[in-house]
């Protein structure tokens, strides 16, 4: 069996040489639960490298999905373009950027890519590109997430290293990103949750611990792992381009930790009572439609909770969702697909209408011109209406 993915031994090599050097890291990653663990995991990995990286010469960056959309992003790159040169890693996004990578290697970066997600039908030009669904990677196992992708990559270089460190603080967060992101629990991911769970019980991470006190968590209970743990860290807000699970996962400050882990678990509720007003409303609006879709935008949903509504729509209809996030110049699109659809194929036939898209074939999502809607509506009957499932 191959033991490491596509490029990680340059990878490694390139690692090892710049650490060596002090060079500046920009991490850059969604600002999702997974975004946030695989940032957290390489970040620490460059400190157990080079104790320097603790005070100095890395910069962690997430972008705001709700004003740029997901990936790599113009206003981003415009951000960032003071911190070249350097390394900027994108973490759980980039496949699809490739406007944008050639944009960061202009500014005098140099780019490597850490994702999960769908490979369309080319790579962007980076200099390294981690992701075991490229065509050419002969990692047996596909379906990690990027927290269990940049796991194994920062686990192979630390053995490399002779470093001591502790293999557990990684696995808790591998554990949740995986949850978070319903990775299927087969194969490698079932060993590494179960093993993260464990971790998870006896974690050292000072804001876990604050947050399973705040919330009561009972240990080993599976409702309570997801709301009381995953649904607050799922619920951060940006903090001056960092996450606030991102401070509260990293932060030594028992006062932090406190003031963070409260509030991440009121947004968490409030976040499930939004949820439900957003999918009362769009089922008033589709209790009459023959369409084979769910099509349906607003101005006032979150477009971090547009995803989570899509997915109890497609539990309840069990028809192919879309649903958006409208705004003045572009929208922002989350989709889910029911099992046998391919959601960045049925994207894909309509990606002349669209800025950018991505993800993976069941849960998926793209950015248009907001006057393209109707058309990218029409198109994605047509496709539906063409690619019909066998019963």
């Amino acid at each position: 069996m191959n033991e490491h993915f596509k490029d990680f031994e340059t990878l490694k090599q390139i690692i090892f040489q710049e650490t060596s050097k002090s060079t500046r890291f920009i991490l850059y990653g969604d600002a999702d639960l997974d975004g946030v663990s695989s940032v957290i995991i390489l970040k620490e990995t460059l400190e157990l490298l080079n104790p320097k990286y603790k005070h100095s010469q890395l910069k962690i960056y997430f972008p705001d999905r709700e004003r740029d959309g997901y990936g790599i992003t113009q206003r981003a790159l415009s951000d960032l373009k003071k911190e070249a040169p350097g390394i900027f890693v994108a973490l759980d996004c980039g496949i699809t950027n490739f406007k944008e990578v050639k944009e960061a290697q202009k500014l005098g970066f140099r780019v490597i890519i850490i994702d999960h997600h769908q490979v369309l039908e080319k790579l962007p030009e980076a200099e390294v590109i981690i992701n075991p669904k490229r065509k050419d990677d002969p990692y047996p196992f596909k379906l990690f997430s990027t927290a269990g992708i940049v796991y194994k990559v920062c686990k192979g270089i630390l053995i490399e290293s002779n470093i001591s460190w502790r293999p557990e603080a990684f696995l808790e967060l591998v554990a949740l990103a995986t949850l978070a992101d319903q990775m299927p629990l087969q194969d490698e991911n079932k060993k590494l949750v179960e093993e993260g769970l464990r971790a998870l019980e006896y974690t050292q991470r000072l804001g876990i611990q604050v947050l399973k006190e705040i919330t009561q968590y009972q240990e080993g209970n599976q409702i309570d792992l997801f709301q009381k743990i995953i649904a607050p860290l799922n619920s951060s807000e940006r903090r001056d381009h960092l996450t606030e699970s991102f401070i509260l996962l990293t932060t030594q400050s028992p006062k932090i930790a406190r003031i963070i882990a409260q509030d991440l678990y009121q947004k968490s509720l409030e976040k499930k009572e939004r949820i439900n007003q957003i999918l009362e409303e769009v089922e008033k609006r589709i209790q009459n439609s023959a369409l084979p879709i769910i099509y349906e935008g607003d101005p006032s949903w979150p477009t971090v909770l547009i995803g989570i509504v899509a997915s109890k729509l497609l539990q309840k209809y069990k028809k192919p969702t879309f649903l958006f996030k409208i705004q003045n110049e572009e929208s922002i699109c989350s989709a889910r697909l029911p099992k046998g659809y391919d959601g960045v194929e049925a994207l894909k036939y309509c990606s002349e209408l669209l800025e950018t898209y991505g993800g993976h074939p069941p849960a998926c999502g793209c950015r248009l011109k907001t006057q393209n809607l109707e058309k990218f509506k029409e198109k994605l009957i047509e496709y539906f209406q063409k690619h019909k499932l066998q019963q």
